[in-house]
């Protein structure tokens, strides 16, 4: 797991080109302003998805994996905490549906918590659990994009 400002994005490029081309997608003003939804920039390789939403209390929240993609969760506006923990010792919930690479654990109260601010973002890796959208203190309107980035 990462987790930086996006003006340090061009340290990562390092990590890959797909990794790179998706932090500097969060540069563009065109992407940051974009309507919710899905946008394919390489296919099913690299593309990026527009939400905007609510937070939600931390209890309310399921750790999530993803086998197939690495996620760059980056905030445009708002703020949200997004646990994240090991996977190691998480009960799985859901297991691992292939078709939406994606499996639920249960929530652990010992999860560790980030605090994403405006300008922010988290790199998660596959098999590196995480439950985004979580409240702060109180809930928050919060615009996120998601560079998904395909790792096999």
């Amino acid at each position: 797991m990462i987790l930086d400002h996006l003006d340090n994005a061009l340290m990562y490029g390092g990590l890959g080109q797909r990794i790179a081309v998706g932090l500097a997608l969060l540069n563009e003003d065109v992407v940051r302003d974009a309507v919710p939804g899905k946008y394919e920039i390489d296919g099913e390789n690299l593309f990026y998805v527009v939400d905007e939403y609510q937070t939600q209390p931390i209890e309310t929240g399921r750790p999530e994996i993803h086998r197939k993609y690495l996620d760059i969760q980056y905030i445009v506006s708002g703020s949200e905490c997004i646990g994240t923990a090991p996977l190691e010792g998480l009960t799985e919930e859901t297991p691992y549906d292939s078709e939406k690479d994606l499996a639920f654990y249960e929530y652990d109260p010992a999860m560790s918590r980030l605090v994403l601010k405006q300008g922010m973002f988290a790199i998660f890796w596959p098999n590196e659990p995480h439950m985004p959208g979580r409240s702060i203190d109180k809930a928050e309107t919060v615009r996120k994009i998601v560079v998904k980035v395909k790792m096999e």
